[in-house]
C-alpha cells in the first residue's frame, strides 16, 4: 500500500491522499501527520512511516473541514475523487516527515530517562 501511496504522491504532491481500505480511509506519511494535526487521529508506525485512519462514516465531516481550510485532497477507492482549490493550503499544514520521525524517536527514547537528566535537557532546550 505504501508503494501505491508514493506513486500517487508523484502526481498529487500538495494533496492529502485518502485510501479506502475496507471500512476505513487511511493516510500515510505527511498526510497522516496533517490529519493528526487537524483531527487528532492517532498516528501508528507503519514500516518506516506513519499512518492514521478514520471510519468511512466520517468522510463527510473530513471533507467539510478540508474544504473549509482549502486543502486539496484525493479520495482513492474504485475511482478517484479529486478536490482542488485555487489557493491550496496544503503546504501550510505540511510537516517534514523525516523531522517528525526524528522527533518521535527522541520522545520514545526519553521515556526511561531519570528526572535529573530531564532537568538538564529542559535547561538546554528552553533557555
Amino acid at each position: 500500500m505504501l508503494e501505491k501511496y508514493y506513486r500517487y504522491k508523484l502526481d498529487f504532491k500538495e494533496y492529502v491522499l485518502m485510501f479506502k481500505i475496507g471500512s476505513f480511509y487511511v493516510m500515510f506519511d505527511s498526510d497522516a501527520v496533517i490529519m493528526n494535526y487537524l483531527f487528532k487521529y492517532k498516528l501508528n508506525s507503519f514500516k518506516n512511516s506513519v499512518k492514521c485512519g478514520f471510519p468511512l462514516g466520517s468522510i463527510d465531516k473530513i471533507k467539510n473541514i478540508l474544504n473549509l481550510r482549502s486543502i486539496n485532497y484525493v479520495i482513492i477507492s474504485d475511482s478517484l475523487y479529486i478536490s482542488e482549490f485555487e489557493n491550496n493550503n496544503y503546504s501550510k499544514y505540511n510537516f517534514d516527515i523525516d523531522k517528525f520521525n526524528r522527533i518521535n524517536n527522541i520522545i520514545k527514547s526519553l521515556n526511561g530517562v531519570n528526572d535529573e537528566l530531564l532537568d538538564k535537557l529542559e535547561l538546554l532546550l528552553f533557555k
